[in-house]
């Protein structure tokens, strides 16, 4: 299942290691699934992006915001 990598323009650190880029791969119905377990739209965004690139939401909310929406942007056109 193929998908894409985004650069993060403001890397992060998880675990000691230098996050440079997300590998996002494509949606499933099983993560559209746990997704709509949130309650609101930013922890679906949270949970969804997680799900997808396999890291940690908390590890998600660290991002920079203008690496989020980059991000979230790319989920969408998974989803088209």
């Amino acid at each position: 299942m193929s998908g894409e990598v985004i650069t993060l323009k403001y890397p992060i650190e998880v675990a000691g290691e230098k996050i440079t880029s997300l590998n996002l791969r494509r949606v499933t119905v099983g993560d559209l699934e746990l997704m709509n377990r949130e309650k609101d739209e930013l922890g679906k965004s949270i949970r969804l992006l997680s799900l997808i690139g396999e890291i940690a939401p908390d590890d998600v909310r660290r991002l920079d915001a203008h690496d989020f929406n980059q991000a979230s942007e790319a989920v969408a056109s998974f989803l088209e």
